[in-house]
This record gives C-alpha cells, sequence and structure tokens, in this order.
C-alpha cells in the first residue's frame, strides 16, 4: 500500500491582494494587522513596497501603547489638530519619544527613514524600561557607516545589535533610505516579540 502526503498550503487570511503567503514578509504584515498596528493603504492593497510617513509611524506607537491621553502643548505649527496623527505626535513628544525636524516642525507627511525609524523604536523602548544595553556587531562595521547621522548613532547601533534591523546587502545600512511598509512591519513584530512577548 502506497500512502501519499500532501502538504498542505497555507492559505492567506489577509484582505490584500499584493500580500502573498509566499512573501517574505507575509507574517511580520499578519502580525501588524491582527494586531491593530498597520492598516492597509485600501480595503484589498498594503502596499509592502511603498513607505510610511513620519505621522503614521508615531501613530503605530501610539496604538501599540493603547493611544494614552497627554494634555501636553503641541509646538509644531504643521501639525494641525484632528488629525489622524495628532495626538499620537501629542503624546511622543511628551515622552520624548520623537523630535520634531526643527523647533517648530515635525513634517508629519514626509517619509521616514530607517534611522528615525529605528531611534523611535529606541526611545520607545526608553521610555517602556526596556534593556537597551545590548551588544554585539558594531555598527561602524556597516560600509556606509559614515551616512548615519550623529542623533541617530546610539538608536540605529542598538537596533541592529537587538537584531530588529538588518543590512540591506553590500554590508551597508541605509539609514538615509525610507523604511518600506513590510519593514516597518517586521521591525515592528521583532520588536514586540522580543520585548513584550
Amino acid at each position: 500500500v502506497e500512502v501519499t502526503f500532501v502538504e498542505e498550503s497555507q492559505v492567506s487570511t489577509l484582505p490584500f491582494d499584493d500580500v502573498d503567503v509566499d512573501d517574505w514578509f507575509y507574517e511580520a504584515v499578519e502580525y501588524a494587522y491582527d494586531n491593530d498596528l498597520m492598516n492597509g493603504v485600501s480595503a484589498d492593497e498594503f502596499d509592502p513596497n511603498g513607505t510610511l510617513t513620519r505621522g503614521m509611524m508615531v501613530t503605530v506607537l501610539y496604538r501599540l501603547e493603547g493611544e494614552p491621553e497627554s494634555r501636553a502643548d503641541l509646538p509644531f505649527e504643521d501639525v494641525e489638530p484632528g488629525t489622524s496623527y495628532t495626538e499620537a505626535v501629542r503624546w511622543a513628544v511628551d515622552e520624548g519619544i520623537v523630535l520634531g525636524t526643527s523647533d517648530t516642525t515635525y513634517e508629519p507627511d514626509a517619509m521616514i527613514t530607517r534611522e528615525q525609524l529605528a531611534t523611535m523604536l529606541y526611545r520607545y523602548a526608553e521610555y517602556k524600561d526596556y534593556d537597551t544595553t545590548h551588544g554585539g556587531m558594531a555598527i561602524r562595521e556597516f560600509a556606509d557607516y559614515e551616512d548615519i547621522s550623529d542623533w541617530a548613532l546610539e538608536g540605529l547601533d542598538w537596533a541592529v545589535n537587538a537584531e530588529l534591523v538588518n543590512g540591506v546587502g553590500n554590508n551597508t545600512i541605509a539609514p538615509l533610505s525610507s523604511a518600506t511598509r513590510a519593514e516597518t512591519a517586521t521591525l515592528l513584530m521583532r520588536f514586540i516579540e522580543a520585548f513584550e512577548a
């Protein structure tokens, strides 16, 4: 008698036509969507290769924290009352998780860079009193180390050594490149599994 085993193929639980179960980022997108951290750009699109704005990213952290109330004043002229990110920016600035691009601007619609994303998560980890003393690979070993902004060195070094952020090939970290939505979902999943599980 010959017995044949047929491997059951995974079926997507996501409503997005542009995220396939075989994609490297599928699990992370599923995680971010199921935990209400990230939504699609439409009912049936996640846009994994699209980018995230500074306003969107601070909103993700705000959701992760349970949308706490803050009564702090907002110093930014470009953060209008009543937007989808207003209260998130208010909370994050009050807690020192984000800074403006100047004393009076936050630039919520600017694409978030990989070094900005890592720094936001680093400051959020400090806010939560998580261990941020990871050691390991020195960030200066990346070929484009000198491209990293001085203010981002500590946060990006932590993110690399905590295995949240990887290089992008050719021994580079691409600190000034925009973070994609798939990369962001992956980083969030790694962060939560490492520190909040």
